[in-house]
């Protein structure tokens, strides 16, 4: 049988699939896990703007996903998805090392960061969907290679595992902004993304599922009814959607950095840190995701999940010493990294075989189309309540959404499949 160019650099690598895969996954969340830090940080700490710029500025990273997201699904079903993830991590890669040089020179200004959100999250719109749907197939072509213990749940889990570790690793070299400044940083945000797309092109020819002849808005509607019509997809996305409006959007894009300077006094290190203990807590949640097996009833440990989202967001409104911050912000990553995991394990299970990138798109344009509405809002919310009292806003919003999907959506009833 004849090789494609990317079997043979793979075997010349001695790369399986699944690890390709995963070395895609770990350079795009290396540098997404910079980027945490850095861009709240240089609107914050070197251009010293207010909550209301900073909500608009974060709205910018994301507001691409809004607009993009269904169209992204449709072409990873039509288009080779490790050409996607090559060339829009390659893009990636060039705006933040243009950002580097900007910052660098000390060039940069709020018009030119809010140029860069936009290319940024373009980027990430059409990553997204190519990389989330490959797991599936990735997953087939390594159990056909022997690896037949490597379920699509378990796979998952461990794609989260490194996606967490990632931006950790990402996360805690944020640390060095405030030492280094913000420029050096951005250029390794570049290198990471740029062993991300290296990495994309080692994956194994994935298989198109869309009839290319199909009209693009017939795919996208197709897409868009095989999420509403479902009784498990619609709440999945319902709940991704409020999560990404106010505890994403809302919480971790606005509140925490404005917490962190004007009630803690803290700089690029105690974001960084504070960041990385989420992450450390979600990390540490797939591990023993990754231990316990299989979960049969993925539903219910999802709800329970965002139900500590819930209680974390309420306890940010009462004022705590910095210890006891940061013991809240790791158990609200635990919870935050089973519901991560979980939430894409359902989807991905249920999703129709061919349709996966675009219910994926449509499931993630819940999560990501809501961060700039929240983070919109939630800047000029925290500019006229202060950083504590506006928390109560994404806690009382989340509880909300959480009894009303588990009171009218059998989510609690929801079993384990795997169609891998």
């Amino acid at each position: 049988m004849k090789l494609d160019q990317a079997d043979r650099r793979r075997r010349a690598w001695r790369l399986p699939p699944f690890t390709a895969y995963l070395l895609a996954v770990s350079g795009w969340f290396f540098g997404f896990g910079l980027q945490t830090t850095l861009f709240p940080g240089v609107i914050n700490y070197t251009l010293q703007a207010g909550p209301e710029r900073l909500g608009m500025a974060q709205a910018a990273l994301t507001a691409p996903m809004l607009f993009l997201l269904p169209l992204a699904g449709v072409l990873a079903e039509r288009f080779e998805r490790r050409k996607i993830m090559f060339r829009f991590q390659l893009l990636a890669a060039g705006a933040s090392g243009l950002l580097a040089v900007l910052l660098l020179q000390d060039q940069l200004s709020y018009a030119l960061l809010v140029g860069y959100a936009l290319l940024t999250g373009t980027a990430g719109a059409f990553m997204m969907p190519a990389r989330d749907s490959a797991v599936n197939p990735v997953t087939r072509a390594t159990q056909l290679m022997g690896r037949r213990a490597l379920t699509l749940q378990k796979a998952v889990i461990i794609a989260s595992l490194v996606q967490f570790a990632a931006q950790i690793a990402g996360m805690a070299a944020g640390f060095l902004a405030g030492i280094l400044g913000p420029g050096p940083l951005f250029a390794a945000q570049a290198a990471g993304l740029l062993i991300g797309a290296g990495s994309a092109l080692l994956l194994p020819r994935l298989n198109r599922s869309a009839p290319t002849g199909e009209p693009v808005l017939q795919s996208l509607s197709d897409g868009v009814r095989a999420v509403t019509g479902s009784n498990i997809l619609a709440p999945m996305t319902l709940v991704m959607m409020a999560v990404g409006c106010l505890i994403v959007g809302g919480g971790f894009f606005v509140i925490v950095p404005t917490l962190v300077r004007d009630a803690y006094d803290g700089g690029y290190g105690l974001l960084a840190f504070l960041l990385v203990a989420f992450w450390m807590g979600a990390f540490l949640a797939n591990v023993m995701l990754a231990r316990a097996g299989s979960i049969e009833r993925p539903g219910r440990a999802l709800m329970l999940a965002q139900l500590v989202t819930v209680v974390s967001m309420g306890l940010l409104a009462l004022p705590m010493a910095l210890p006891a911050l940061f013991v809240l912000v790791f158990a609200w990553g635990l919870g935050g990294g089973v519901a991560i995991s979980l939430s894409r394990a359902v989807v991905q299970e249920n999703a129709p075989r061919d349709k996966v990138a675009r219910v994926m798109s449509v499931y993630q344009l819940g999560l990501f189309g809501g961060m700039p509405v929240g983070a919109f809002f939630m800047g000029f919310v925290v500019a006229e309540l202060g950083p504590r009292l506006s928390a109560l806003v994404p806690m009382a919003g989340l509880f909300l959404v959480l009894a009303a999907i588990a009171l009218l959506t059998p989510i609690l009833t929801i079993r384990r499949l795997d169609p891998a």
